[in-house]
């Protein structure tokens, strides 16, 4: 399928129109298409070719998303990094992918002492320039398009390879329930090198919206109020510190929020919808290009019906996928593991059912069950049931060894203002789950955490502080 990018067709059609937001920069889409047509033209100047890896350490300035595009122009597979990860880590990473150079479009690490025989050289280009037009540049939808390391929460981050069709696929089927206009203003809230943040600007460019990005120094609530601003996609943490900093959604264009990425509690769900916004609940992961399903969050772990483009099956309580969307495998050494069974089915490791009415329900992650005293917990059962106190923030739960259960549950808690005993949980989780879902010890969530938790990282730090003695 070969499409033209929407950059190039909004450039002819609404040339004007402001496609980026960027602090008190704003680019229409002819000047968005002619700087990314440059950028292009600069990449291939330095002998890049299609299937070339360019690593970039990439939250999500201007000069990212530029680049991120002109790589789509050229078929160079754009490979975002955390650009907090330590050099040692990024060059590994780099190895991995078999890239030879990076563009710092956000930092400014010294390689060159970290270099041995594996080279990674950095580029330079330039961001302001622009050149005419041209022929309307087409996007190949089996043109290799770029990569996405997964969290590693419970292992070592795997590279998601993806073809530009799974994002387009992606976008369209997005838009079927969070629809995207001319009019439309997505806040870029989420980081380009996060699967999440990458597949918002193909559903408004294709749309011919607008990106804001979030490199201002307004507070976020500053922001709704004065910006327009109509699509949100947070992490429920951050929707609580949006709401204890005074959002009040009367007072912005916000029509759109979506929420995913975590336990989705129920106290905000009802505070969302009281102030007159029902926020909406998706699952997704990297190797579906993000959104698979979307709905309204009805019930916990409910999380709505598969998008066009997309298939869910349940095989022996295992959520497996399929469809447009899904990736091309795991990228690892120049090889490529397609990950799939023999039907074109990936295996998720999320434990799931469907409720009658076909909405697809998320239990937890299988690899994060244990077993204690013979029973079986899932741990993402008792976060949910955590988070809807109204004094709980966020959860996690982690198992811990026990001389005679073989593993306890362990719980860590981020509060909002006020917090409650340990015995007030207790009761409260006992109330709707059994008891030996009830965590024997509680601590505090360590500072300086990220919206997405390691769970492993949350483990070790649980057996240096809770030793259970019989």
């Amino acid at each position: 399928m070969i499409d033209t990018c929407p950059i190039h067709y909004w450039a002819k059609e609404t040339p004007e129109k402001i496609a980026i937001e960027a602090g008190s920069v704003k680019l229409s889409y002819r000047t968005l298409n002619r700087r990314v047509a440059c950028l292009a033209q600069q990449l291939a100047r330095k002998g890049f070719v299609p299937g070339d890896r360019l690593v970039v350490p990439a939250k999500g300035s201007l000069e990212s998303l530029l680049l991120a595009w002109a790589c789509l122009r050229v078929g160079v597979i754009f490979c975002p990094l955390n650009p907090a990860f330590p050099v040692t880590q990024q060059l590994g990473l780099a190895k991995r992918l078999q890239a030879g150079r990076v563009c710092q479009t956000e930092s400014d690490n010294d390689y060159s002492s970290h270099l041995t025989s594996s080279q990674l050289t950095p580029i330079t280009l330039d961001f302001l320039a622009e050149v005419g037009e041209g022929e309307p540049p087409a996007l190949d939808g089996s043109q290799l398009c770029n990569t996405i390391f997964t969290s590693g929460s419970s292992g070592t981050p795997k590279a998601v390879l993806h073809r530009v069709a799974n994002h387009l696929a992606s976008a369209r089927g997005s838009a079927s329930f969070i629809p995207v206009d001319q009019n439309s203003g997505w806040l870029l809230s989420l980081p380009l090198f996060h699967i999440g943040g990458y597949a918002i600007p193909f559903r408004v460019f294709k749309a011919g919206g607008r990106i804001i990005l979030d490199d201002e120094p307004q507070t976020l609530p500053a922001r709704l109020e004065h910006q327009s601003i109509t699509h949100l996609s947070l992490v429920p943490t951050q929707l609580w510190r949006l709401l204890q900093a005074g959002f009040a959604p009367q007072r912005t264009q916000l029509r759109e929020l979506l929420l995913g990425g975590a336990a989705i509690p129920a106290p905000l769900v009802a505070k969302m919808t009281s102030l007159g916004l029902t926020p909406k609940v998706s699952y997704g992961l990297s190797e579906m290009a993000s959104q698979v399903c979307t709905g309204i969050p009805t019930a916990p772990g409910v999380v709505g019906r598969p998008l066009p483009g997309r298939e869910v099956r349940i095989v022996e309580g295992e959520i497996q996928l399929r469809g447009e969307t899904l990736f091309c495998g795991y990228l690892n050494n120049g090889e490529v593991d397609p990950a799939l069974n023999d039907e074109g089915w990936f295996a998720t490791r999320d434990k799931g059912h469907f409720t009658t009415e076909g909405a697809l329900v998320v239990e937890g992650r299988l690899d994060n069950g244990f077993i204690s005293g013979g029973e079986n917990i899932q741990p993402e059962a008792i976060e949910q049931r955590l988070v809807d106190h109204p004094s709980v923030a966020q959860a996690l739960v982690v198992p811990v060894p026990h001389p005679e259960w073989g593993e306890r549950p362990v719980a860590f808690i981020d509060w909002h203002a006020n917090s409650v005993s340990s015995k007030t949980l207790a009761v409260w989780v006992r109330d709707v789950l059994p008891g030996f879902m009830v965590p024997d010890a509680w601590l505090a969530w360590p500072p300086g955490v990220g919206f997405k938790p390691s769970r492993k990282q949350f483990a070790e730090l649980a057996r240096t502080h809770v030793n259970f003695v019989v």
